[in-house]
């Protein structure tokens, strides 16, 4: 019986990753260390950048950029700053996706809007460390699927770079997804259960 457990276990673990996935025939993951990863914490060492100090005017309107664009998680609002926020080239990483680029990740987060009734991020805190920007937030989704006003909520981190100019370059995403989206897809949110049980 054990054995049957531990191969639904990993069956499971793989039906998941092919719909975190996304269609997509390469498997993603949010937390290994890959060597892409590791290339954009060299091309982003903070020692490259002149960066705002710490506590003044300019931070605070740095973050304030992010924190504008991610509290009014609209289409409007997305479309219009995304790519002002973040530069022409950055790292980004969550729990679906990877990108190399600001317009990718427009297009990415404006499809990611197409379930919603709305969203918003809640920042409770931002950390500095040197170069580095730790922002924790709730996330809350309103799924059009569920009645209006039917708020579900995550929370996670982010950690993130900055240029000279203030913009993103780099962006990776602490979030564990299997909840509040994982399940929602109905063979997902069986293995979901079944795991939390036996384990």
């Amino acid at each position: 019986m054990k054995y049957i457990s531990t191969g639904l276990l990993l069956g499971g673990i793989l039906l998941l990753g092919l719909f975190a996935g996304c269609a997509s025939t390469d498997m993603h993951t949010q937390t290994v260390p890959d060597s892409t990863y590791h290339k954009a914490l060299a091309q982003t060492d903070p020692a490259k950048f002149t960066l705002p100090e710490p506590g003044s005017l300019e931070e605070a309107q740095m973050l304030g950029a992010v924190k504008s664009l991610f509290t009014e998680y609209t289409h409007d609002n997305l479309s219009a700053n995304i790519e002002k926020v973040y530069a022409e080239k950055v790292y980004f990483r969550d729990a679906f996706k990877q990108f190399e680029s600001a317009h990718e990740i427009r297009e990415y987060m404006l499809a990611g809007l197409e379930p919603l009734e709305s969203a918003e991020f809640v920042f409770t805190n931002v950390a500095r460390n040197g170069g580095d920007f730790y922002l924790e937030w709730t996330m809350r989704l309103d799924f059009k699927k569920t009645p209006t006003g039917t708020w579900e909520e995550s929370i996670g981190m982010t950690r993130m770079r900055f240029n000279s100019a203030g913009q993103v370059i780099f962006h990776q995403d602490y979030w564990d997804p299997t909840d509040i989206v994982y399940a929602r897809i109905p063979i997902a949110k069986q293995l979901i259960a079944y795991v939390k049980k036996i384990l």
